[in-house]
């Protein structure tokens, strides 16, 4: 679906609801208008007022209580206005979601079946059939890690994510990151170079697997969105805050108005050529909830479409905790693939 489509689509599931709000905002004020006029008609003829100025307080006190009435009730509908609004717009982001969702669902499954409709159908020799079974373990796997991240979502949606607090050097997880993105796009060794501007043995002590989320799903991010697969940069530094981390990229940016909405749950900008990028709209959403839960900030840079993007993670050396496990039991990561 194109851009313009998509916003074309937008306006019209919008258009009633706002027209409604709008249109009911109106009639209260013309009926406020009214009732003042006809009020203040009446009061005066009653009391045998012939100016305005010669009435006495209880009239004043008469009007204000019909005009706070009024205003009130224009608040309440646009307040009404405002949620209906909202709700519509989550409902078509929730649709877009269970739409990608089942794209994604799709393409593993797919993959699955014919594999096992090959093998059922021909006799394949020892190398064809392991490749066949790799093939099935790596959609298997896909399919695994994707429902896990939508439960994650579920869990910081629900703040039921539960943190492991653990040392971690700051070298090793940058590398293993690295390597994970660069197998999982078939980068070339080096295509993603690291410059870390501090000691790369320090250790950092927060949760791993949070911590190797946010890295995976921003270094995805810049991939993904980078036509070329090239220019991509991953800073790391200190500031008085804590440990920086800066994922910058050549690709498509991001218009200045979308760069916090992005941030959003299931939300997705939509353009011309990202149709063929696939995604939840979940990625950033859980990036910027891990980098809250473990202390952090994250912000996001662009200077317009075209023109690439810049992603800040700002973190505390030392995330508080009541145990801390040392670094050499840091359990499996099974959990810190990118979304989709």
């Amino acid at each position: 679906m194109s851009k313009h489509s998509w916003f074309d689509n937008i306006r019209r599931s919008l258009l009633l609801p706002i027209a409604s709000g709008v249109a009911a905002i109106i009639a209260t004020i013309v009926v406020l208008v009214t009732w003042s006029v006809f009020f203040t008609r009446y009061y005066m003829l009653s009391r045998g007022v012939q100016l305005l100025s010669d009435v006495d307080l209880s009239y004043w006190v008469f009007l204000s209580f019909g005009y706070v009435s009024f205003v009130m009730i224009a608040l309440v509908l646009l307040l009404f206005l405002i949620s209906n609004v909202r709700q519509r717009l989550h409902m078509r982001q929730q649709t877009t979601f269970i739409d990608s969702v089942t794209h994604e669902l799709k393409s593993p499954l797919a993959s699955l079946q014919l594999c096992l409709e090959t093998m059922e159908m021909r006799e394949l020799t020892p190398d064809l059939q392991k490749k066949f079974v790799g093939m099935m373990r790596k959609d298997v796997d896909r399919l695994s890690k994707f429902i896990e991240h939508i439960l994650d979502a579920g869990r910081l949606e629900h703040d039921n994510y539960d943190l492991k607090i653990q040392k971690c050097h700051v070298s090793e997880f940058i590398e293993r990151n690295v390597q994970q993105i660069c197998h999982r796009h078939r980068l070339q060794e080096g295509a993603i170079q690291p410059i870390i501007s501090l000691d790369p043995e320090r250790e950092l002590t927060t949760d791993p697997i949070a911590l190797d989320t946010i890295l995976l799903n921003l270094l995805d991010n810049a991939v993904k969105y980078s036509p070329q697969k090239e220019g991509i940069e991953l800073l790391i530094d200190e500031v008085p805050q804590g440990i920086r981390f800066q994922v910058k990229d050549k690709g498509m940016g991001l218009p200045k108005r979308q760069l916090k909405r992005i941030f959003r749950r299931f939300y997705r900008f939509k353009r011309d050529r990202q149709s063929a990028i696939r995604g939840t709209g979940l990625g950033l959403y859980v990036v910027d909830s891990l980098v809250s839960r473990i202390g952090g900030k994250i912000t996001a840079f662009s200077e317009g479409e075209q023109l690439g993007s810049t992603f800040t993670v700002v973190l505390p050396w030392q995330l508080k905790s009541e145990a801390v496990i040392p670094n050499k039991q840091t359990p499996p990561r099974t959990t810190s693939s990118p979304l989709p």
